[in-house]
């Protein structure tokens, strides 16, 4: 059958019209999710069918003129394992930020505390930086997207800082 007759059945409501285009294209969708959330097979089932519902819901939102069906649902499911990587790292970020503060107050542990220290004596652009880097994992390409910065810019500031914390660290008697 194709796309233009499911299309067709979907919005009329026919149930069976959904179960062919989850046959016909999971397999498709799942791998284009894992490029995106893997290895977390539950973000990407979840987002999968977050796609599929969404088609079922609202099957008058895919245009034909503007492409095929797989594209479409392509196009779905990339945008939402982008928001899901987001809110992702959205929690991450939000539990890192603690980590510093709870291993110097709690733990007594003294190789953070002096890190946050030496952290907190950077300009903020550069703390900035090494904060995405290496606590949220952040490419330097991401990061130079994020800050609208130059990714020559954040790899060279990336260097540049390391050597500084590193010398700062090691003046603590802490590298």
């Amino acid at each position: 059958m194709t796309d233009d007759k499911v299309i067709r059945r979907l919005r009329s409501g026919d149930e069976k019209a959904i179960a062919m285009v989850m046959d016909k294209y999971s397999r498709m969708l799942w791998k284009f999710a894992a490029q995106i959330l893997s290895p977390s097979e539950e973000d990407i089932e979840e987002c999968v069918a977050d796609v599929f519902i969404s088609l079922w819901q609202k099957p008058e939102q895919y245009d034909e003129s503007r492409g095929k069906l797989s594209t479409y649902l392509c196009t779905m499911v990339k945008n939402k394992a982008l928001d899901r990587l987001r809110l992702i790292r959205a929690r991450k970020e939000e539990s890192v930020d603690q980590i510093p503060e709870t291993a110097a107050t709690d733990n007594d542990n003294s190789n953070a505390y002096d890190l946050e220290h030496c952290l907190e004596q950077l300009p903020e652009e550069d703390r900035e930086i090494i904060k995405r880097r290496y606590y949220h994992e952040q490419k330097p390409a991401e990061i130079a997207t994020d800050m609208g910065l130059d990714k020559k810019r954040v790899e060279n500031r990336l260097f540049r800082t390391k050597k500084k914390l590193k010398g700062m660290l090691s003046d603590l008697g802490a590298y």
